[in-house]
């Protein structure tokens, strides 16, 4: 067996390319927040490898962690057909056969790579972002270099890929003489069958890969424990000593100050501010939203929108903007977290419906098939704003239930194409339709 050529499932190992994919194109920068918490895309569910959530995070720490549901959620964002091009020009072969068929799922391993092709990815990084295939000293066959990232994104990467405060740091490893200053990514595939540790320094990339050739699970098998160790040890044999040569920040590289709950440009109401890289011209520029303005009566028992605050007997104040997918997660996890008082119930017109209804199940356009005999029912859930105290679910125009938002509602709709609609305590709805059949 060739173990440098054999195509295997990655694990991990694409994020950072598709991160600096994302600092290239201006959508994120190393503080940008993210939300790591349970989220259905069409269908695909993921999960962490310690089967947790963090809920707001950095860029910085989803990429040291490795966690999952962010990767998922910037590639959404990006495009699939965004990673797939890059792959291609770091020459990945087997994905060029798959890219048509590749999802979002490819960032947590669905799809071919091989060592080699994976080591000389990591290798990009290690120069400035040029791409290079690699070739043998005694059979020379030399290309020229290829930009696949830019000098900046590389240095980013490199940066986080450095740390040593994260879970893929091997066991018994922390603050040793052992632990060479190199930056790494470690990954594991499903069903244990690959476990991957790729790291480089400004002298070397070496690429680990560790599994039966017979493609057997091993339930012990993961990348930090069993493949990091050894990629450890090949550095402390071939470059040991070495000059403490490093990378240096390009010039294209800046640094600004932005708000500590977003990573945006800090707004009037950001308390908290902290330094971060960025790209001149090209990372975003947006300003800071996690707080909105509101107006409260003065026991603050009650919130009013500009439409309905009265002329006196109200003041102004700055609340949470978390979006509902994160106060769902609040809610069933029972973190507190600040609340908006229920709006005047004598209001005739909402504003500031800056939060949109978000049905997480079922999934719209979806088919179900439930049995008559086991009454199987179909679930109801639902991420709403902070200001909502409760929605009304409808089936076919229907009403069917009033619940609380984090209430899963059952139902059991009719055969055929149904509607489901759900709409909140401040007059905001949506809909979506799915496909139901009955054994």
């Amino acid at each position: 067996m060739d173990g440098i050529r054999a195509v295997r499932s990655p694990g991990s190992t694409l994020k950072p390319l598709l991160y600096a994919t994302a600092f290239d194109q201006g959508l994120l920068t190393p503080k940008s927040v993210v939300y790591d918490v349970p989220s259905n895309f069409m269908g695909f569910e993921p999960e962490n490898f310690d089967r947790q959530f963090h809920g707001k995070v950095t860029i910085e720490y989803a990429l040291a962690n490795s966690l999952n549901v962010p990767a998922v959620q910037v590639l959404q964002q990006m495009g699939a057909s965004a990673l797939v091009e890059k792959l291609k020009k770091a020459q990945f072969q087997t994905i060029q056969k798959q890219s048509g068929k590749l999802g979002l799922s490819m960032i947590l391993g669905g799809c071919g790579v091989t060592l080699e092709e994976l080591t000389t990815l990591f290798a990009s990084f290690a120069n400035q972002g040029q791409f290079n295939k690699a070739y043998f000293l005694k059979n020379p066959d030399f290309h020229n270099a290829t930009e696949l990232v830019s000098e900046e994104a590389s240095f980013l990467i490199t940066q986080i890929l450095t740390q040593v405060a994260r879970p893929d740091l091997p066991n018994n490893y922390a603050y040793t003489y052992r632990l060479p200053r190199i930056a790494w990514k470690t990954g594991t595939s499903f069903g244990k069958k690959d476990a991957w540790s790729i790291g480089y320094n400004a002298h070397y990339t070496v690429g680990v890969w560790v599994g039966n050739f017979s493609g057997e699970g091993v339930p012990e098998l993961n990348g930090a424990n069993t493949a990091t160790p050894l990629l450890f040890e090949i550095f402390n044999t071939i470059d040991y000593n070495a000059a403490a040569q490093w990378f240096s920040p390009p010039d294209g590289l800046a640094t600004r100050q932005v708000c500590a709950e977003t990573g945006l440009l800090p707004d009037e109401f950001c308390t908290h501010t902290l330094p971060d890289y960025y790209l001149p011209g090209v990372s975003s520029t947006r300003r800071c939203t996690h707080k909105k303005r509101v107006w409260l009566d003065l026991k603050r028992q009650m919130s009013y929108c500009p439409y309905c605050k009265p002329d006196e007997g109200s003041v102004e104040t700055w609340v949470a903007n978390d979006p509902p997918e994160l106060i769902h997660w609040y809610e069933t996890r029972h973190i507190a977290y600040e609340r908006i008082p229920p709006h005047n119930p004598a209001c005739t017109r909402v504003a500031g419906t800056t939060h949109r209804l978000n049905i997480t199940f079922p999934v719209d356009g979806a088919s179900y098939r439930l049995s008559r005999q086991e009454k199987n029912q179909l679930s109801l859930n639902v991420q709403v704003g902070n200001d909502v105290k409760k929605v009304y679910w409808y089936l076919n125009d229907q009403l069917i239930q009033t619940a609380d938002p984090t209430q899963a509602v059952f139902c059991q709709p009719p055969a055929g194409t149904v509607k489901i609609s759900c709409v909140d305590d401040q007059g905001r709805h949506t809909d979506i339709r799915v496909k139901v059949s009955y054994e």
